[in-house]
């Protein structure tokens, strides 16, 4: 998830990944990584490099779709570890919300039962 989101606004910025590289001071390999998920936690440097160029730190914590953000010279060390922190707290959200619908779904299957759109549960014929 972490490495589509670094890709998409990398793209967005209409540069490849040694474009990037060599702008913001990193190796090709470090961007690579991100983007295929290699690494659980984004680069810092790479993330400023981003933010500075325009792209909403909150796209990049998965709290926004919208990528476009306003231009700035970077965050401070403290607001990079609450976004972080924003981002590690949907993402067990997200696993949590997974889990219990994958639970929900067995536990119907094991019932054979289903619910309707409108939410009305029926025995499966």
């Amino acid at each position: 998830m972490l490495g589509k989101i670094f890709q998409k606004a990398r793209e967005h910025l209409n540069r490849s990944q040694n474009e990037i590289a060599k702008e913001a001071g990193l190796t090709h390999t470090t961007i690579n990584n991100l983007e295929n998920g290699n690494s659980n936690k984004p680069n810092w440097v790479y993330l400023q490099f981003l933010i500075r160029k325009g792209i909403n730190p909150y796209y990049l914590i998965g709290e926004s779709e919208e990528i476009e953000g306003q231009k700035i010279d970077g965050v401070t060390r403290a607001e990079y570890e609450t976004l972080q922190q924003n981002f590690d707290d949907l993402e067990k959200n997200y696993q949590k919300l997974e889990d219990q619908y994958n639970l929900l779904e067995r536990v119907l299957q094991l019932l054979q039962i289903e619910v309707d759109q409108e939410g009305n549960v029926r025995q499966k014929k």
